[in-house]
């Protein structure tokens, strides 16, 4: 009898809290029910002091730790609570262009000087695999067969052979201008469809070294085939007048897969659901960096490459690639303060 006296006047005492709190719940659930405009001045005053308390009263009966069904009622009220107070915090009040300038002019290249040892390793692979196959072959014709597929191989030595005495190299670039639209078209889809496979291959990294050293040899062995005719330069300008953004755009495909599978597989101090978390948004960055290049890329070779002087096109690769490493190496970086103001701070 005497407890039973006890806990009614517990009760009796708490009643203003209880009071609060089921003034809280209640303007809550009208607040998603109607939404705020639904509240009249003065309960919109009111509910911040009532989350306040709401969150004094969390925090105490969790310190007890005596009535964990209470806590956890006042738990979602006040993630309710949290909702409508703090909706939009964290908007972005600028418009879309704003934001897409400042995801690609800061955000995109921060992440990708961030994330410079994968992309290096990427790059030492394909560059060094290109480098080591033109030289290769170069001294020795016959290992083309062996480092390209036979058939591209053969109809590249058919093209040269029949490329007439002081005539430029082509390739595959004999479409004329009036195709030129279309071919771009055809280029950037295939390109992009590249890119997605490039992704896909960085999420199993043994398969991604294992095509960029496919495109490594692709590169060197055809330039050095060309170079046996004295087409070397001819067809490296072909190449790289585009090539300079493309292959660059195909090895940070590679390098967001990479990194995406980094949080599953090397997760460090977070958990795996966490580090793969982290992980994706840093892949994202770089992967949206990817179509843009491949884009530009595919323009440049639907419309320059093809039809551009040698010296057009040595320009157009050298331009574009210090582009490319002003906007890695510059973007998003922070002015210094000059030495004089910095002097007048103090």
């Amino acid at each position: 009898m005497a407890g039973r006296q006890r806990i009614h006047e517990r009760t009796s005492r708490s009643k203003p809290a209880d009071e609060r709190l089921e003034r809280f719940a209640a303007l809550c659930g009208k607040s998603v029910r109607d939404g705020l405009k639904s509240l009249t001045p003065e309960e919109v005053e009111a509910l911040p002091r009532l989350y306040r308390y709401s969150a004094t009263r969390l925090a105490h009966v969790e310190t007890v730790g005596r009535d964990p069904a209470a806590a956890r009622a006042l738990r979602a009220r006040l993630a309710q609570g949290h909702a409508l107070l703090f909706q939009g915090l964290e908007r972005d009040p600028r418009g879309l262009l704003a934001r897409l300038a400042d995801f690609y002019l800061r955000e995109v290249p921060r992440t990708i000087r961030a994330e410079w040892r994968p992309i290096a390793a990427a790059f030492v692979v394909v560059y060094g695999l290109a480098i080591a196959s033109f030289l290769a072959v170069r001294g020795d014709l016959d290992l083309a067969w062996s480092l390209l597929a036979p058939d591209a191989v053969a109809q590249e030595i058919s093209q040269l052979q029949e490329t007439a005495a002081g005539q430029p190299f082509r390739g595959n670039f004999t479409f004329g201008l009036g195709e030129s639209p279309s071919t771009a078209g055809l280029i950037m889809a295939h390109n992009m469809s590249v890119g997605v496979v490039f992704f896909a291959s960085g999420l199993i990294p043994p398969l991604f070294a294992m095509v960029l050293g496919m495109n490594g040899l692709m590169v060197g062995t055809y330039t050095a085939v060309a170079a046996h005719w004295g087409q070397g330069l001819e067809i490296s300008s072909i190449l790289w007048c585009h090539g300079t953004l493309e292959i660059q755009a195909l090895v940070l495909a590679g390098a967001a897969g990479l990194v995406l599978v980094r949080g599953l597989v090397m997760p460090g101090p977070w958990s795996r659901t966490h580090a793969l978390r982290l992980g994706a948004r840093r892949a994202w960055r770089l992967l949206a960096a990817v179509f843009p290049l491949l884009f530009c890329a595919g323009l440049i070779e639907g419309f320059i490459s093809p039809h551009a002087t040698t010296s057009v096109r040595l320009a157009v690769a050298v331009t574009s690639g210090l582009a490319l490493v002003a906007w890695v190496v510059l973007g998003g970086r922070e002015a210094r303060p000059s030495t004089s103001a910095a002097a007048a701070s103090r």
